[in-house]
C-alpha cells in the first residue's frame, strides 16, 4: 500500500489532516505525522514514504528546503506544498523541485483526496512500468550478451539447478541450445602477442578474437561463448543444420566433422596472428548431448592444460588425445559452486549443512571411494573451517580445545562416517558461535546507542548521527536496533525526552522552556505538543497536578 507523510508545525493542522481523511479509500495505507522538516526526514529515512504533503512556513528548516532534501535522496517521493501565501517566489521554487502540486490554505478534504488519489495513481503506474514483464524483457535484452556468458559459466561451473530452472534460463537468455542438441566444446588460450598489451587494450583484443570466431564459425554453428576465470575463453558450438545436413561441407564435399572442424579452427588460429598479431591455442573436445557431461568436460580440459601442455603455445589439440587414466578422480562435489567456504563467509548455514551432505553423499560412490579423496575432502572442509573461523577474529585452540589434536591428526579420520560425523558437530559449533557473537555484537550496538543518546539528548541524536557513532548506515542501524529491542530508534528518543522531562518536572523548578532545551526540544511549542500527545495534558499542567 502507499505510504502518506504529513508535515506541520501546528499540531491541529497535522492531525486534521492525517486523522479526518478516509485515506484507506484513496488507496493509502498508513500516514505518518511529522510536527517538525527535521523530524519528518527521520520518518523518511526509517520507512518507505511515497507522498509527503508539507507546510512551507517552518522553524529551522522550511517546506521547501524539505523538499529539496527528498528530491536529493528519494527522488520518486511525490510532494504537496500547502501554504497561507500565494507569493510568486514560492510557487517559482515549488516548481523547481518538481512539486506535484502547491496549494493554498485553508483547503478542503476533498480537494487534497482528489490530489492524493491522483498522485497514488502515478505512482502505481511508475511502479508498474518499472516493475512490468515488457522493462524486465528490455534490460535483459540489452544485457544479453553479459547473461549468456554468466549462464555458460554456472554450467561449466558445475552449478546445480533443476532441469526445469535451466530450461527457464536458457530461454529468458535466448541461448541457442537445448537439452538433447549436439554439443562441442572448445578452449581458446591466448598467447605469445596479447599478453604485453594494458588491461584495457587487452580487453578491446579479446573481444576483437571473438569476433574472429563469431565471423568463421557463424555460417554452419551457433555459437555461445564465456570467459572463465583463469582467462581462457570457452565456446560452445551447435549446427545450424540437422543431423543429416550437418555431414556436408559446406562447398558440397562430404567430410567428416572432425576435419571440417580442423579447417576452422586453423583459419581461427591464422586469422588472430594475421590481424591481432597475438597466437593462439585451441583445445577441442567430441560431440556431446547438451548439457550432458559439460562441466566434466571443461574440468578436464583445465587439466589437460595445466598437466600436459603447459607453457607450450601455437597448438591444436583435441581432448581425445589426452585419454590418460587416472587412479583417482578429484571430487567435483567439492567444487561445484557455492563452495563450503563461500556458504560459512556468508552465514547460509542451512545450505552449508546441504553442502556437507551432498560431499559425503558422493565419497560414498564407488569411483570416488579412496582413502586419496577421504583426505581431500578432509583438508577441503577444514580449511574452509578453519577460514571462517579466523575472519571472525577466533584462534583454533580457542575454538575447539582439547578436540584440536584430533582436528590435525589425519589418520583419526579412518572411514567417512567418522570424518562426517566430526564435520557436521564442527559445522553446528561454528554456527551455534556465529549466532551468538552475532547477538553480542548487535546487543553492543543497542547498549552503545542508548548510551549516547542519554548523554547526548540535549544535542543531536538523529538516527544519521547515531549511525556515525556505531560506523553503521542508518538504515540498518535502524533495522537492527528494531529487531533486538522491538521498538523504534526515534520511539526510544522521543520516550527517553519525556521520561527525562517528567523527572526535571518533578524535582527542579526549571521553567518549561528550559525543561525543553535539556532534553533537545528547544521548540517550547514543539515540546508541549509532544508532552501533551504522550500525558494527554500540558507540562504546567502535570506540575500544577503534582503540586495540586
Amino acid at each position: 500500500m502507499i505510504q502518506l507523510l504529513v508535515v506541520d508545525d501546528e499540531l491541529h493542522s497535522v492531525d486534521s489532516l492525517a486523522d479526518t481523511i478516509d485515506w484507506a479509500s484513496i488507496g493509502i495505507g498508513h500516514v505518518y505525522k511529522a510536527y517538525s522538516a527535521i523530524e519528518a526526514l527521520e520518518i523518511l529515512k526509517e520507512g518507505s514514504i511515497d507522498i509527503v504533503i508539507t507546510d512551507i512556513h517552518m522553524p529551522i528548516m522550511d517546506g521547501l528546503e524539505l523538499i529539496e532534501e527528498i528530491r536529493k535522496v528519494w527522488p520518486r517521493t511525490k510532494s504537496v506544498i500547502l501554504s497561507e501565501y500565494a507569493e510568486f517566489e514560492f510557487v517559482k521554487k515549488a516548481i523547481e523541485l518538481q512539486a506535484s502540486h502547491y496549494l493554498l490554505k485553508p483547503v478542503l478534504n476533498e480537494e487534497v483526496m482528489e490530489i492524493v488519489r491522483e498522485l497514488v495513481g502515478q505512482i502505481q503506474s511508475e511502479w508498474q512500468e518499472i516493475s512490468s514483464r515488457e522493462q524486465a524483457t528490455r534490460a535483459i535484452r540489452e544485457n544479453l550478451p553479459l547473461l549468456r556468458g554468466n549462464l555458460l559459466k554456472e554450467m561449466i561451473g558445475g552449478r546445480q539447478y533443476p532441469r526445469e530452472v535451466w530450461k527457464r534460463k536458457l530461454e529468458i537468455a535466448q541461448v541457442p541450445f537445448a537439452y538433447g542438441d549436439r554439443y562441442c566444446l572448445f578452449m581458446i588460450r591466448l598467447e605469445e602477442g596479447f599478453h604485453s598489451f594494458d588491461p584495457g587494450s587487452a580487453h578491446l583484443l579479446e573481444y576483437a578474437v571473438y569476433n574472429i570466431v563469431e565471423e568463421i564459425l557463424s555460417k554452419s554453428f551457433n555459437v555461445w561463448h564465456c570467459k572463465d576465470d583463469y582467462d581462457y575463453h570457452v565456446f560452445l558450438l551447435g549446427w545450424k543444420w540437422n543431423e543429416e545436413e550437418c555431414k556436408r561441407f559446406p562447398s558440397g564435399f562430404y567430410v567428416t566433422e572432425d576435419e571440417y572442424l580442423d579447417t576452422l579452427f586453423s583459419r581461427i588460429q591464422h586469422k588472430v596472428k594475421v590481424f591481432l598479431k597475438g597466437e593462439a591455442s585451441i583445445l577441442a573436445d567430441h560431440w556431446e548431448r547438451f548439457p550432458d557431461r559439460l562441466s566434466a568436460i571443461y574440468l578436464r580440459m583445465l587439466d589437460v592444460y595445466r598437466q600436459k601442455i603447459g607453457k607450450d603455445s601455437k597448438y591444436y589439440m583435441k581432448l581425445a588425445d589426452y585419454k590418460g587414466e587416472r587412479s583417482t578422480l578429484s571430487l567435483p562435489a567439492l567444487y561445484e559452486p557455492p563452495k563450503l567456504s563461500q556458504l560459512l563467509e556468508t552465514g547460509r548455514w542451512q545450505e552449508a549443512e546441504w553442502k556437507l551432505r551432498a560431499i559425503f553423499q558422493q565419497i560414498n560412490e564407488s569411483e570416488y571411494e579412496s582413502r586419496d579423496n577421504l583426505i581431500e575432502v578432509f583438508f577441503h572442509i577444514y580449511n574452509a573451517f578453519i577460514c571462517i573461523l579466523h575472519r571472525n577474529g577466533r584462534k583454533i585452540s580457542d575454538f575447539l580445545g582439547s578436540d584440536l589434536d584430533d582436528l590435525i591428526d589425519v589418520n583419526y579420520y579412518r572411514n567417512t562416517n567418522q570424518l562426517m560425523d566430526r564435520s557436521f558437530r564442527i559445522l553446528h559449533m561454528l554456527r551455534d558461535d556465529s549466532l551468538s557473537q552475532l547477538k553480542r555484537n548487535r546487543n553492543q550496538i543497542v547498549h552503545n546507542v542508548q548510551r549516547y543518546i542519554e548523554q547526548h539528548l540535549a544535542e543531536d541524536v538523529s538516527l544519521q548521527t547515531l549511525a556515525e557513532q556505531v560506523y553503521l548506515h542508518p538504515a540498518y542501524l535502524s533495522k537492527v536496533y528494531k529487531l533486538e529491542t522491538g521498538e523504534g530508534i526515534n520511539n526510544y528518543v522521543q520516550r527517553i525526552r519525556m521520561e527525562k522531562a517528567v523527572q526535571m518536572l518533578k524535582h527542579t523548578e526549571h521553567k518549561i522552556y528550559e525543561i525543553g532545551m535539556r532534553v533537545g526540544l528547544s521548540n517550547a511549542t514543539y515540546f508541549i505538543k509532544q508532552f501533551r500527545k504522550d500525558y494527554g495534558m500540558t507540562p504546567q499542567e502535570f506540575r500544577d497536578a503534582l503540586k495540586g
